[in-house]
Formats: C-alpha cells, structure tokens, sequence
C-alpha cells in the first residue's frame, strides 16, 4: 500500500490479513465496513515517492517482485500522481496498480483518458468497498502469477525451438549434398511448415518460398498420394501415435517425380500434446526401379499370372523391415480352397485349373492395389495386405475374401460351389522376423480347417474374439436403426451463474438386444468404417430436430440443440450440407437452432485436408462448437478462421482442475481468451461443487454440462426439465434418472 497515512496502512493489513482492529469514524468513511479476512496476502507499506521506488526496485533486484500495489490519489489535480505512476513502471513495467480515488482527488475524464485502457491499472473510487480490495487483490496477483508462469513456458519453449533448429541447421551443414531432406512441421492441425533443409533444392524447390506457402504439401506431393499423406498426419495426431513411415511420390520443381520415404516422428510435450513433427525425407527412386525390374525378373505363378512363394518371400521380407522402420502395419492371410481335390478329381485337372484362375481373379478384385497376391501352392494362396492400419481390417478384408470366392463358379458348364478358410496373422512389434509370421498364419489356417472350415482365424484366440466381436457388431449395428434399438438421449447446458438451461445436447445411445446399452464411443469407429455412419448420422440429426420441434410446441424449446458430427459426416460435404438443410426445414426449424459440435481431433484433420464444410454451415446461420476442448491442441488459431461460437472445455480438464494447478491455470487461460474473441464456453463433465465453484470463480460467463447437474435423460424427462427452466446442482449423485 502506497499511502501519507498510518492509519490506512493498518487498515488495509486488516482487510488483507485478516487482523481484528476496530476502525475509527474517518477510516469507516475511507473503506466503510470492514469484515474478518481467512486469505493471507505478504504485504509492505511505503509513502509516495522515493520510499515506493526504493521498495519497488530493491524487491525487483532481489528477485522477489511486487505483483500489485495499491496507490492512494488524495491530492489536488496536476501531473505528480500521473508522473509517479511512470516513475513506477520505469522501475518494473510489470507492476499492477489499484488506483484509489474520490471524485474530488481527480476529474474522472482526465484519468481515464491519461491511462486509456492499460491493463496494469484498476480505479476503486472512495469510499472502498472491501470486498472489492480483496478482489482486485486476488484478482490482480493471480493475473500476475499466471503472467510469470505464460512468460516462464514461452521463455523455455523458444529456446527449445532455438536448440532444435541450431541442431537441425548444424545436421543440415552435412548433409546438403545428399538426397536426405529434414524438415519440422509446428504441431497443430494446419502443419505449418517452419523449417526445411537445403536439400530440397535438389528437387528444383526453393526453401523460402515453401516456408512461406499456405500449400506447401500440394507443391511437394503428387496429387494421388494426397490421400496418403492425410492418413498418415491423421495418425501422427492420434495421442499413442509413434513415428510413422510412409513411401509417396515427391514433385520436382520441373514438374516430374520422385520416389521417396517420408517419415514422420511427432514430439511431444510431459502430457503428450503435439508440439511438433519432425520429418525425413530419402530418395528411393533408384532402389523402387531397382526392386521393380526384380519383380518383372522374378519368376511367376504360370497358371494364375500371381507371384510365386518366391517372390512373396521376397516380398514379405521387405514388408517386414519397413514395418521395423515405422511403416505401416501389414498382415498375412493365407487362403486354402477348402475340399478342392474333390473338385480336381472329380471334374479333373482342366476345370481344377479354370477354378484357380477364377479364384486368382476375385482375389484381385477384392484387394488394394498395393495388397500383394502370390499362389504358394495348388489350391493356396497368401495375400499380403500392405496397409492393414489395425487387426480388424484384416478380419473385414478376410470375410469380403470369403464372400468373393464363396459366389457360385460356372466352369466349361459345370456349377461349382466353393468355400475357403482363412489363416491371419497381423504384424505386431514383438514379431521376430517374416518366416515366424508366416508359421503362425499357417498355424491359424490349420485352425480354421480343424474347426469344420468355411471360416477365418487369428493366430490368437485373443484376437479371433477382439475381431469377432467388432465384426458381429457391424453387422449388429446395420439393422439397429430398423429394429428400433437406438435412442437419443439430451444433457442439458446449463449457465453457471443461475441454473438456466441454455440448450440440449443430443447424445445417441444403442440399446442392443443381448449386450445392454452400447456407449457411442465403441460403435460409432465402427460405423465409420463398416460404412453405416451415413445413415446413423442422418438418422440422429432427424431425431435431434424433430425433438426440437416438439418442444417448440410444447413452448418449452431450449435456444438450441447440439448434435455431434464425426469426421465421415464432413467429409461427405455436399450430402451432408443438403441433409442439413432438409430435415431442418421437414422439421420447420432455422439453422440457427441447431450447433454442432466437432472434436478437436475431428477438426485438425478437416482442417489439414482443406475442408470449408463448416464455414458454409456458418453461413446458413448454425453454430459451431469444438467439443472436447483442450484435451489435445488448444489452438486459438483455427477457431478464429472457423468463427467458432463454443468451446466445450474437455472433461479431462475439468476433473484434474480442483487437484492440478496447471490444469486451472489452463481453463482460467481459455475462458479469458474466449471471452475476448466473443466465445462462448461450455465446461464438460461437470461432477462435483468443488469443480463448479472453480469454475464461477473466474467471473465469466461460463456454461456448463455433467452430472452435478443432470445425466443424459430421455426425451420425457428432458420435457421436464425444460419445463422446470432451470436446475439446481446436485447435492450428491445426478446418475438417477
């Protein structure tokens, strides 16, 4: 406290320190009331002038700061005050100062117009109330605190940043005459390019006009290896993700083609958020060439027009020491026609032969153009699949297989019905080496022969049941809409600050007739991948408006309804904007009534693959919210370019916010960023008092969901609720319906 008086240094150490002294009449008018403090504050006095600059500066020196003071203005308008205000802050630019002053110490105008909007000052006009000295105290060291602490970590990350590029400069001096490329990507989903080394002049490329490129990887990569290099970033985001190797065809600057690898290894933070992605680039050509005159060399299958065992063994080898190096994972299926001799003894060898030249085609057709086919004997053959991505696609892959070569075959006449089984064996990191993979994919087509054939097994009973199960459920889950077993459940969002309820979020569940109530969490991948996400995803934004329109009504209809979206849905772009706008209108409902909320995770891939989905759904009036808000990136950069309406801060978060500090730093951070771009926030998973009372501790605005208020319901209860206006926290459990 900077002050002439004594006695009003007493009283402040009262307020702050919480001391019992009895006040006189003049300090009553001076700070009115003065109530018992439990908070403790360190506190110095000094008198205006030298005595404040001493203290401030020898506080500084001694590395123990002033994070505030609070200045008394009792004199007569002229510029001393202004003038030791500057003095102050020439000592130490980062001190925050309370202003305390009457209307007669200063014309009003005059100080607001010298100071304009410094966020260093605060102004309490006399008489103080003290439950504001003990907020701007609280307020402005917490400010001050969290300043130090941002100043601390951005000080710590640019010279990390600065060691890394010293090192990559240092590592790039050696290698400018080779064909290896190192480059680093900032790691946020828009993977701006923030170095690369001279090597890619090589390739007729310039690095400074990459460096400042928007579209730095359509210039270096070869637009049919676009979808490539999208699937690899999108799992170089995933937060188990390791290094990741991919081969893609890099343009020169001429115009021609590259062959090269291109690996990726994502650095991470002490909590696994992305920092950066530092790649590597190598030439291959001559070695891709090089293997491809081996392949037209190599001897082939003369019936089926396959390679031979030969030639897969070389194959798989390779396959295998890529996956070594952080390639993508692969899988061996080896497929045995099963009872085939009959065939061949009874119809005899030409139309044995005619039966294999068939299966060797629907082989083909089932499989990817980087998948490679060999026949290994008379009536097996191997199937490599070079990108499996996980066991379950190798599972799909081998059902379609079955399905193909199960189809009736009609040969020279004869009908020829044909079943195969099926051995797997995807790569795994502990695999020893390529001929032990082979013996287990053996080993599990013996399996699948012993067990009445016709079907396809893992190596591990462990996997035919992981694999099994999600396959079941695809096939669960295609009917499920038509029998009737899913359900749209609705969490209210409430406002902090009164218990309104502000919105609806609708959350899908399935009710499965044998397994009970299935979170969306486990079949929604599933839908995206068995190609049922389009249906599922028209199907709950039909429910979502129609409830809507029930409630509109009953006059009960809350502002608006959240929806979830998911990757498949804005990829789909054209169908899904047109799905938008006609159930909402089937519905009698504006596009401004409904918000959909996109993860993270979901929104770094949209925005690495160029998608303005979201900006047109802007444009018809709906809202955006990014769900899940930072569990993983926390960029303000691209919810600025999306014009985003809510952040729904991750529930993560929320729930290490009352026993990490960090983490309350973190949310206090974004609701204040938020509410200076004109967001708004919604916190998830809201459970417990002690994490709603943080939160209104930030004096913002703030909305929030979970179970402190209420669990997700049913339509009938929602009504209620609604009905109702508004909820009280829970006491104790909200898990009730």
């Amino acid at each position: 406290m900077i002050n002439h008086n004594d006695a009003t240094h007493q009283i402040f150490r009262q307020i702050l320190l919480g001391c019992e002294i009895a006040p006189t009449t003049t300090q009553t008018s001076f700070f009115g009331e003065v109530p018992a403090s439990s908070e403790v504050f360190q506190i110095d006095s000094a008198y205006p002038g030298e005595d404040a600059l001493e203290r401030v500066a020898r506080a500084l020196a001694e590395n123990k700061p002033y994070a505030m003071a609070f200045f008394d203005m009792p004199m007569q308008p002229g510029p001393d005050s202004l003038r030791a205000l500057d003095r102050l802050w020439q000592v130490d630019p980062q001190l925050q100062l309370v202003l305390c002053s009457s209307h007669s110490d200063y014309p009003w105008g005059t100080l607001t117009g010298r100071l304009g909007a410094d966020h260093r000052v605060l102004i309490l006009k006399k008489p103080l109330d003290n439950v504001e000295i003990r907020q701007a105290a609280c307020v402005l060291t917490t400010k001050w605190q969290m300043t130090k602490a941002a100043a601390f970590k951005t000080s710590s990350l640019e010279e990390a940043v600065e060691g890394r590029t010293k090192a990559l400069a240092n590592a790039n001096v050696n290698i400018q005459d080779s064909p290896v490329i190192l480059y680093r990507l900032r790691g946020e989903p828009s993977f701006p390019l923030i170095y690369i080394s001279h090597g890619i002049t090589h390739f007729g490329h310039d690095c400074t006009a990459l460096l400042v490129s928007q579209s730095w990887a359509n210039e270096l990569v070869d637009p049919d290896d676009h979808a490539k290099v999208d699937a690899a970033l999108a799992r170089v985001l995933e937060n188990d993700a390791g290094d990741i190797s991919i081969e893609l065809r890099l343009r020169t600057g001429g115009g021609a083609c590259r062959f090269v690898e291109n690996r990726y290894v994502p650095v991470r933070d002490k909590r696994g958020r992305l920092i950066e992605v530092e790649g590597i680039i190598v030439d291959i050509t001559e070695r891709k060439a090089a293997e491809e005159k081996m392949a037209r060399l190599a001897p082939t299958d003369t019936l089926t027009g396959l390679a031979n065992r030969a030639s897969f063994l070389a194959r798989l080898r390779r396959a295998f020491a890529a996956a070594q190096h952080c390639g993508m994972p692969f899988a061996i299926l080896l497929v045995d026609l099963d009872h085939f001799k009959r065939v061949d003894d009874r119809l005899g060898h030409p139309i044995g032969d005619l039966l294999l030249r068939e299966a060797a085609k629907r082989l083909r057709n089932c499989t990817c153009e980087n998948d490679f086919i060999a026949r290994l004997g008379r009536d097996v053959f191997v199937v490599l699949q070079s990108e499996m991505g996980e066991p379950t696609n190798a599972g799909e892959l081998a059902a379609k297989l079955q399905t193909a070569l199960a189809y009736p075959y009609v040969l020279n006449g004869n009908d020829v019905r044909m079943s195969a089984s099926i051995g797997i064996c995807p790569y795994v990191q502990d695999d020893s080496d390529a001929d032990a993979m082979l013996a287990l994919a053996e080993l599990a087509l013996l399996r699948a022969k012993r067990n009445g054939g016709s079907r396809w097994h893992f190596h591990s009973n462990e996997l035919d049941r992981e694999v099994l199960e999600r396959v079941a459920l695809a096939a669960d889950l295609r009917g499920a809409i038509d029998r009737g077993e899913l359900e749209l459940r609705y969490q209210p969002e409430v406002e902090l600050s009164s218990g309104n309820i502000l919105g609806m979020e609708g959350l899908i569940r399935w009710h499965h007739p044998t397994r009970g109530v299935i979170s969306p969490g486990v079949f929604i991948p599933i839908a995206e991948r068995d190609g049922t996400m389009a249906a599922l995803g028209h199907w709950v934004f039909d429910q979502a408006c129609r409830q809507m329109r029930a409630w509109r009504v009953e006059g009960v209809a809350p502002l608006m309804i959240a929806i979830n979206l998911s990757l498949f849905e804005l990829k789909s772009a054209q169908a899904f904007l047109r799905d938008v706008t006609e159930t909402a209108a089937k519905w009698h409902l504006a596009p401004s009534d409904l918000e959909f909320d996109v993860t993270e995770a979901t929104l770094a891939r949209l925005s690495w693959a160029h998608n303005d989905v979201l900006a047109r759904l802007h444009e018809l009036g709906a809202k955006i919210a990014i769900d899940d808000f930072g569990s993983e990136f926390a960029s303000f950069d691209y919810i600025k370019a999306y014009r985003v309406n809510h952040l729904k801060i991750a529930q993560s978060l929320v729930q290490r916010s009352t026993s990490d500090p960090e983490s309350a730093a973190t949310i206090c951070a974004i609701v204040t960023l938020a509410h200076d771009l004109g967001i708004g926030v919604i916190a998830q998973g809201v459970e417990t008092e002690q994490q709603r009372a943080l939160l209104a501790a930030t004096n913002r605005a703030t909305n929030a969901q979970g179970f402190h208020f209420s669990e997700a319901v049913g339509a009938a209860r929602a009504s209620e609720l609604l009905r109702q206006g508004h909820i009280a926290p829970c006491s104790g459990s909200c898990l009730e319906e």
